[in-house]
């Protein structure tokens, strides 16, 4: 089983020199680490110059899905089973990727299509944004998979997911103009719509190491953060037309439209009109954002 680990990066030098570190020390060994850098200005391009043992692409920024799609794309082509994805401030234990391959392993599924770890930030405690959404549907499934500590699961975000050579041959890559946000699970989402199976690996943990433990939340992120949401709203409405139904998405249309103005002014304390903005423009945006699934 040949396995690659892919770490994205941008202007985060010292998260990056922590996590490579910490996947050159794995129990289990990745056959090869690729660094996809997307341009960063810190001193990252001329500290990964200096480093052994990387296969370093640099590319324009074009947000973090780009670096995602190039990454698994390069680590296909190089000829991974598997392809361990990450950002640079993921944070993997010495026996993450162990506890990964093992659930593998273990599983004996025909159609395996991802195996992700369970996040968790700096306290310990789960973290919020990266809480996989678990699978029910199947009460049998779900009580043997328990015995082994795993889960079915419906998606997973790309902090510490091992991805089959296999789904990505058959689902294709993640779309680059999504930009950041919600690429992980369109991506993930796609693999299980083409047959293919979504496990979490609850004794595979990995450290999540933002700067505090957070969901996305529109009624109270800081207004430092409202650049994301032009692409994450617009990305969420994609999903719900490609990944639930027309209808879904036009009531989520209207509703953004019409209803969460009045939200946003009853429940935030700044930067209403700002962020009101920005979910009219995304929305809008979203009703002609149709981009080509890219395939290898």
């Amino acid at each position: 089983m040949t396995i690659v680990a892919t770490i994205i990066t941008y202007n985060r030098l010292s998260l990056l020199q922590e996590c490579i570190a910490a996947v050159k020390k794995q129990s289990r060994p990745v056959d090869r680490i690729i660094v996809i850098n997307n341009a960063s200005t810190d001193g990252t391009t001329e500290w990964l110059a200096e480093q052994s043992g990387l296969t370093v692409i640099c590319q324009e920024n074009k947000g973090g899905t780009w670096g995602f799609n190039t990454g698994l794309k390069n680590a296909y082509e190089a000829g991974a089973d598997w392809v361990w994805v990450m950002d640079d401030d993921t944070i993997p234990y010495e026996d993450t990727l162990e506890k990964l391959v093992k659930a593998i392993e273990m599983n004996n599924d025909p159609m395996p299509g991802f195996y992700g770890s369970k996040v968790v930030w700096k306290d310990g405690s789960e973290h919020l944004m990266n809480i996989q959404e678990i699978d029910y549907s199947d009460a049998d499934k779900l009580q043997h998979m328990q015995l082994n500590h795993m889960k079915p699961v419906r998606y997973n975000s790309f902090v510490s997911i091992l991805v089959s050579r296999n789904a990505v041959e058959k689902a294709g890559l993640p779309i680059k103009e999504f930009f950041i946000w919600c690429d992980d699970i369109e991506f993930t989402r796609r693999i299980i719509d083409a047959g293919y199976s979504g496990t979490l690996v609850e004794n595979s943990l990995v450290l999540h190491k933002t700067p505090e433990n957070y969901k996305v939340d529109i009624f109270i992120d800081k207004p430092a953060n409202i650049w994301k949401y032009k692409y994450g709203l617009r990305n969420e409405l994609y999903i719900r037309k490609h990944h639930k139904s027309n209808s879904s998405f036009w009531r989520n249309i209207l509703k953004r439209l019409f209803v969460w103005p009045f939200l946003i002014l009853f429940r935030r304390k700044n930067a209403r009109w700002t962020f009101i903005k920005t979910v009219w423009r995304s929305t809008i945006s979203a009703v002609s954002f149709n981009p080509t699934i890219e395939h290898i």
